[in-house]
């Protein structure tokens, strides 16, 4: 589906025929989708969005590439589940709208089982971390660093309010993500008309 349309319908129709449980996690990508939209960069607007039979998951595509980040580690596990079969995975890419707006964007099937494949060989290690805290301190540490001291820092600073992670070689990064979008999206397909019986 390449044209754009109004997001928040289409994928909350997604979540009511595929996920019996936990629908209300669809809230969070909802409002996760709403701030995109004030988003300067589309890299902070592309997403990877999943419904599974137990609730939902909306993660940038851009953090799924980077091994150690959260995105990586929930998008490349679901296929444990027992019903991994039933996961049904899209890119959705926000356009840039104002607040209070309708969230449109374009969403493009993929397939799960055969992507995550793709994720686990391609994806790139996390060299540094951008933090913002609370009380307006930013810094970058090294990823070793923000491990051992994140605690601290929080206990200092306040909560995190943005954070980034980043590799080593971004356009490394870019190269691996322009390569992933260029394979074709999922086509559902129609199927064939009977023909009438002939006498």
């Amino acid at each position: 589906m390449e044209k754009k349309i109004d997001l928040i319908p289409f994928l909350e129709g997604i979540v009511e025929e595929n996920t019996q449980s936990y629908q209300s996690d669809f809230a969070h990508d909802e409002e996760r989708l709403q701030a995109a939209m004030l988003e300067t960069y589309q890299e902070d607007r592309t997403f990877l969005w999943m419904s599974r039979p137990c609730g939902t998951w909306c993660l940038l595509e851009r953090e799924v590439f980077l091994r150690e980040t959260p995105a990586h580690i929930i998008w490349t596990n679901c296929d444990y589940e027992a019903e991994a079969d039933k996961i049904k995975a899209y890119r959705v890419i926000v356009a840039p709208g104002r607040k209070g707006a309708f969230v449109l964007g374009k969403v493009q099937p993929i397939n799960y089982g055969e992507q995550i494949q793709r994720v686990r060989q391609s994806a790139v290690h996390v060299w540094t971390v951008s933090l913002t805290f609370a009380d307006g301190y930013f810094s970058t540490f090294s990823y070793e660093q923000y491990s051992r001291q994140s605690r601290s820092l929080i206990e200092a600073h306040g909560k995190i309010e943005h954070i980034q992670f980043n590799p080593q070689n971004e356009s490394e990064l870019r190269c691996v993500l322009q390569a992933e979008r260029m394979i074709p999206a999922v086509r559902k397909r129609t199927p064939r008309k009977k023909k009438p019986a002939t006498r």
